[in-house]
């Protein structure tokens, strides 16, 4: 659910041009903390007992720093999860204020990069955003937030008053602790709503520079009619890459019904893809109080359960990838419909500089961002995004949460907009079903939603909410299944510029196509599974046009069974031979532009293309750089040699200073289509996986306790505690925590530690 994990990566690892000239706090060397330090004498039972609650509160934590806070009263609640949500990630939630009100060079100083961030961030104006919504939420919305930025605050003062040590991020990027405010928060929730379709958008300006930037569009659009739909329809230019990355653009999620499951009663299992650092973009929490009883995984600082469960239902989603904005062209507007603001930017170590941001009635004026070439890009566009408008996802959600049915699930989200996520669906019942949760913008003429740059007579008319969109609800197949793919075949109205590559998504269908009743070990299993149909097929095509070949290569691939573990040395073998290739077409088809989650397509269109003669001219060519790589690398043996997983927090990307942080790499299983996703770039040099699959769900509603999650990474934020990185292993094993929600569950599952919250006149 969000803009985050990976643009903060990036920007830390530039931090060092400036930490390196003066940051003491990274020069202590920090000190492990063990899981009493933390959980057991942090807050001492004095300030718990001055706690700002009705009634009696209580927070249980389990062995892996996993809370589930009890409540006497609802509105408690919100305020013990703001207190949860600052004990475990203080410093993550100031690194995302920082970037949701575009203050990144007031961490990285005088940096280009984090000058143009800024600027972008500020024409988004994610806080106007987040002041429109507040004006469209329901009183007992507000009353959430304030309660849980409360609760944030006063585990704050608590800390300050008592001179603890501050998260390691304010120490080493000098930010002075500062309280939350509402404004911060619902700034902070406008940043998790981003739009995918931005980096599209800054793709195809950049591209519109050069010749032939429209064939290159018109090739993106085209590979949507190879896409696999969930249902038939019912009638990295830097910039970009970083808004990719930082979105919801990758997930799986997977709903079954009772009538294929072996309990008889509808499963879920979900296991979103994001950026990967420690600590995870997710944390996990139960909650209970008079109107909610449910445990799931929240995003830091968002005061709601994105994937999780209930008594009654569970939901899980993946990115739509649905267009949420609009490109208008602004060329022609009268000057008097422009107005010029100026913002200031305040820098680390260095002096304050100025942008100016244009704004005209439909949205900021997106080329005026110094990414582009104004001698050379041919629009003057402004980007009308649905978000800006406001609208209530934390209302939206809050409900969810207390759902008991379809319906309720369902009219949840007919005030959600932004972003654009396929919302999945199970109940006890045995019932499933999907809402696309997304506010679809309506053109004047929606025939033209598909183009790059709209003019200014063809604007947003009206936006459709999530119910006014079709609702599948039991299909006959038992079961349904998203990976970013086309929720629906052949809308009326295009959802989206493209979508995921087939692989993800045929894979689950394969999977739930078998005879077999779906057990939770099954749902385990497909998790953590590396196969990849489309690299065994394309092995498959290149094994049988090399003929009766002599090599070593081809004993590698032909007993390779297309799975991406991380011992495995037909998937590295595959990647080598296949990258040479690549590149070989990359430099015979400079005209084709084609993207990261569909070379293996162009590929095999090309083998196919390619004469015997044509074939035999080239197979030395590429065996011969085959082998200099081999010989290059003659350490790297099997694909977790050449695909490893760091970890470390986002400190820990600096240079030097930041190896104190670091825990040991591992080999990595999955590749860039693969269930269990470890994302890659196309290239022969080792990599290390900074996003793919962060954390795994599984519920089956046959019973309250029979639920089972699992982070990459851990719990706790606070750097070298013993719960930052303490559920790898879990991770690496296939393994998985019990969440209960039972009454008894909850007793016997959470009995590590205990903090109670009482009102201060209960003394």
């Amino acid at each position: 659910m969000s803009f985050l994990q990976c643009l903060l990566k990036r920007i830390v690892a530039t931090l060092v041009l400036l930490l390196m000239s003066g940051c003491a706090a990274l020069t202590t060397h920090p000190q492990p903390l063990t899981s009493q330090q933390r959980f057991q004498h942090w807050l001492p039972a004095e300030a718990l007992a001055s706690a700002p609650v009705q009634g009696s509160v209580v927070v249980r934590w389990n062995d892996y720093a996993v809370p589930f806070v009890t409540a006497e009263y609802d509105d408690d609640l919100p305020f013990a999860l703001g207190l949860v949500h600052g004990h475990l990630r203080w410093g993550q939630m100031e690194l995302l204020r920082h970037v949701a009100q575009g203050r990144v060079s007031a961490l990285g100083g005088p940096i280009s990069m984090l000058k143009t961030l800024d600027h972008g961030l500020r024409m988004l104006d994610l806080c106007a955003s987040g002041e429109a919504s507040w004006q469209t939420m329901l009183p007992e919305s507000r009353r959430w937030l304030e309660r849980f930025a409360s609760g944030i605050n006063f585990y704050i003062d608590q800390q300050l008053a008592t001179n603890s040590p501050l998260p390691a991020e304010l120490r080493s990027l000098s930010i002075e602790p500062a309280p939350f405010t509402r404004s911060d928060l619902m700034c902070i929730n406008r940043l998790v709503a981003a739009d995918l379709s931005w980096a599209v958008y800054l793709r195809y300006l950049k591209r519109a520079e050069e010749p032939g930037w429209q064939q290159a569009f018109n090739d993106m659009l085209k590979r949507r009619n190879s896409n696999s739909a969930t249902f038939e329809n019912p009638d990295d230019p830097a910039l970009a890459t970083l808004i990719r990355q930082l979105s919801k653009s990758g997930s799986n999620s997977l709903v079954v019904s009772g009538s294929k499951s072996a309990s008889g009663a509808a499963m879920i299992a979900s296991d979103p893809h994001v950026g990967l650092s420690l600590p995870n973009f997710w944390l996990l929490a139960g909650w209970r109080s008079p109107s909610y009883q449910a445990v799931g995984m929240m995003i830091p600082a968002v005061p709601i359960i994105g994937v999780g469960r209930n008594r009654d239902i569970a939901w899980g989603g993946t990115n739509m990838r649905g267009i949420s904005s609009h490109l208008v062209d602004v060329s022609q507007l009268a000057p008097e419909q422009i107005q010029t603001l100026r913002h200031s930017i305040e820098r680390r170590a260095w002096w304050d500089t100025s942008v100016d941001i244009r704004q005209t009635p439909h949205g900021p004026i997106l080329t005026d961002l110094n990414y582009f070439e104004p001698s050379q890009q041919p629009f003057t566009v402004a980007l009308d995004w649905v978000g800006r408008h406001g609208s209530d996802e934390i209302g939206a959600f809050l409900q969810v949460a207390r759902a008991a049915n379809w319906q309720q699930f369902r009219q949840a989200f007919s005030g959600y907009r932004v972003s654009a996520m396929n919302m999945l669906y199970a109940d006890r019942e045995g019932n499933i079903g999907l809402v696309p949760a997304y506010g679809q913008p309506i053109l004047k003429d929606p025939s033209k939603t598909l183009q790059l740059v709209k003019s200014s007579d063809n604007t947003i008319q009206t936006v459709l909410s999530p119910t006014q969109l079709p609702n599948p609800f039991n299909p006959a197949a038992g079961f349904i299944a998203s990976a970013n793919n086309k929720p629906f075949a052949n809308p009326q109205i295009p959802f989206g510029y493209a979508f995921a590559a087939n692989d993800r998504y045929d894979r689950l269908v394969q999977w739930m196509q078998a005879d077999e009743p779906v057990s939770v070990a099954l749902l385990k299993t497909l998790q953590q599974d590396t196969f990849s149909a489309s690299a065994h097929a394309l092995k498959t095509d290149w094994l049988a046009r090399s003929g009766d070949l002599q090599h070593e290569l081809v004993e590698q691939l032909s007993s390779w069974d297309g799975r991406f573990q991380h011992d495995s040395l037909g998937a590295l073998a595959f990647h080598r031979i296949m990258t040479v290739a690549w590149l070989d077409y990359q430099a015979t088809h400079p005209q084709h532009e084609v993207a990261k989650d569909h070379w293996k397509a162009a590929l095999q269109q090309w083998f196919a293309e390619l004469s015997a003669q044509q074939w035999q001219q080239r197979l030395p060519q590429w065996l011969d750089e085959y082998d200099d790589i081999v010989r290059q690398q003659d350490e790297i043996q099997q694909w977790g040699d050449w695909l490893t997983q760091p970890q470390r927090p986002l400190l820990g990307a600096i240079p030097w200073l930041g190896r104190r942080y670091r825990l040991p790499a591992y080999p990595a299983s999955g590749g860039n289509d693969t269930l269990n996703k470890s994302g890659h770039a196309i290239t022969l040099e080792p990599q290390t996986v900074n996003y793919g699959a962060s954390s795994r769900h599984i519920s089956d509603l046959s019973s309250l306790d029979t639920n089972w999650f699992v982070l990459h990474g851990g719990q706790d934020g606070w750097l070298m505690s013993e719960h930052l990185a303490d559920q790898t292993e879990l991770w690496r094993l296939g393994d998985y925590m019990q969440l209960p929600l039972s009454d008894d569950g909850v007793e016997k599952a959470y009995r590590r530690y205990r903090w109670q919250l009482t009102p201060p006149d209960s003394q």
